[in-house]
């Protein structure tokens, strides 16, 4: 019998489940997916790392329901779905979502969103459309039914040797890739948020840092990057004010999701990228970009 399948990416060296991540599954599980996590900081045979993550999932207020396959740390989001792919858990899947761990959220339930699109009855859609590059779904949270997976075009995406790939190559070459084989096979690249802005497909702007604040005020995509508050690469100035958008994004379901959740992740996960901040004309830019410029462009002069 086929049945909706979450084929979820994840990555914690501390063999527990985070409390946030805990969420988004249960919110996944809830919309009537079965999972399959692909475990990238588990080696294969680490069977007593194992079975400590295997009782950190069935604990708590809220167990989560998931078959876990450790592998080896290679191939990124697209290695590990590949993997499991090759381990047959889409084998049976009236839909697959791609998802990994690298959001805080959802900040809203879940399920109606998800229902709300199922009713569509899309070949593809994904939570956020870039336009950066090319115009593509971005991998972190992305729908292909049963026919779209089996479609040659989608199927020579994941049949590329991922595992030895820098993280460049697997972007160009997967996320992107995606993006040019779903238009190629003719589909729309349907989100629950995408930026109206023309500027948005001339300018190589990621929309989960440059329009952090819409997405998640919107009430389309309730979701933050992990990497945005961790590291913010991309310099986005008020990002310290994320408490602030939170609670107005929660709003008509007040501690749906924890504050404290995310303070847990900054308290515990070390930052990942040390490089500069961007400059003042980099950041400038990065705000016209911004689907509300002028919000954007006022938090980069009076912050």
């Amino acid at each position: 019998m086929l049945r909706p399948v979450c084929l979820f990416a994840y990555f914690d060296p501390a063999p527990t489940l985070a409390p946030h991540t805990r969420h988004l599954l249960h919110n996944i599980h809830e919309a009537g997916f079965e999972i399959h996590i692909a475990v990238s900081s588990l080696e294969p045979h680490d069977n007593l790392g194992l079975i400590t993550l295997q009782k950190s999932f069935a604990q708590g207020p809220t167990p989560i329901p998931a078959r876990l396959y450790p592998r080896f740390n290679h191939g990124l989001d697209f290695g590990a779905w590949q993997d499991l792919i090759h381990a047959g858990c889409a084998q049976h899947a009236s839909e697959i979502l791609l998802a990994n761990d690298s959001v805080f959220g959802a900040i809203q339930p879940l399920p109606p969103i998800i229902e709300t699109m199922r009713k569509k009855a899309l070949p593809v859609w994904g939570m956020v459309r870039s336009e950066a590059v090319t115009q593509h779904l971005q991998s972190w949270f992305l729908t292909i039914n049963r026919d779209a997976f089996e479609h040659p075009a989608l199927q020579r995406i994941f049949t590329q040797p991922f595992h030895s790939m820098s993280k460049e190559e697997i972007i160009l070459h997967g996320e992107l890739g995606l993006g040019l084989a779903m238009r190629h096979a003719g589909w729309d690249l349907t989100s629950c948020w995408s930026s109206q802005r023309g500027l948005a497909k001339l300018l190589a702007t990621n929309p989960m840092h440059t329009d952090w604040r819409n997405v998640l005020l919107s009430g389309r995509a309730p979701f933050i990057k992990t990497e945005l508050l961790r590291d913010n690469p991309s310099g986005i100035v008020d990002t310290h004010k994320w408490r602030t958008y939170l609670a107005q994004a929660s709003h008509p379901t007040p501690g749906f999701f924890s504050p404290d959740w995310i303070e847990h992740y900054l308290h515990r996960t070390p930052r990942r990228v040390t490089a500069p901040s961007p400059r003042f004309r980099a950041r400038a830019v990065q705000a016209l970009a911004s689907q509300n410029r002028w919000q954007a462009l006022r938090h980069l002069l009076l912050p």
